[in-house]
């Protein structure tokens, strides 16, 4: 089955040189759009697996916005972009891009670029775990849960909508979990790291939720983020 891909680029040339590229490597291109309202609209009407985001369109960081759209609804998104400035780096510091794809590039480049990424993606979001709550069984792609928190010899696992409390000890979760993307920031936690959204000196932040973190692990993780 071929992955479906939309574009969000206001430059018809790079838009149609980024489209045969796709398609060139078996890839579904389900619309291309020059703004961020025909974003909105393709997005409903193909349901695309990943987006490619210009971050400025038509000048504005209209491309920032919709990307923020994105994050809300967990849809994986690149961005386009020709700037590294400073202004620009502060306007998508609060978003969660898989990568940054860099104008001007080559054809070889940018797919070797976004299948390198892509391709991890897949296979992390492939990873499910499975669990018993409340006398119901779930299957929970590993990349929905945003960490995990000890209590006694149970644990939670907390998901966007809501939390479950299983029958298991942290450890014994943990260990179930296959993908690179967790870490420890204090003995009664595991993080999802795709999800944090700030880092203080004594907590990490995952959207509202505020996770303490040891002095011990603090530069650790900051690696890691700055790496991501």
């Amino acid at each position: 089955m071929k992955h479906k891909f939309l574009i969000i680029e206001d430059d018809p040339f790079i838009a149609i040189n980024i489209k045969n590229v796709l398609e060139m490597n078996a890839v579904e291109v389900v619309g291309m759009a020059k703004t961020i309202e025909e974003a909105r609209d393709l997005l409903k009407e193909t349901k695309p697996d990943v987006c490619l985001i210009d971050i400025q369109l038509q000048g504005d960081f209209d491309g920032v916005l919709f990307a923020k759209e994105l994050d809300k609804i967990q849809l994986p998104y690149f961005y386009l972009t020709a700037q590294t400035d400073p202004l620009t780096l502060a306007e998508v510091e609060h978003t969660r891009p898989l990568g940054y794809l860099v104008k001007p590039f080559t054809n070889s480049g940018l797919w070797s670029s976004i299948s390198v990424v892509w391709n991890k993606y897949l296979s992390e979001k492939g990873n499910t775990l499975i669990v018993k709550s409340d006398g119901y069984i779930y299957k929970i792609p590993e990349t929905d849960i945003l960490y995990l928190e000890a209590f006694d010899n149970y644990c939670y696992i907390h998901l966007t909508e809501k939390k479950l409390l299983v029958p298991h000890t942290l450890k014994k979760i943990r260990e179930q979990l296959k993908g690179n993307h967790f870490f420890t920031p204090h003995r009664s936690y595991y993080i999802n790291t795709n999800k944090i959204t700030n880092v203080g000196k004594k907590a990490v932040f995952i959207n509202t939720n505020e996770i303490t973190l040891s002095e011990a692990r603090r530069a650790e993780l900051l690696q890691i983020v700055r790496n991501s």
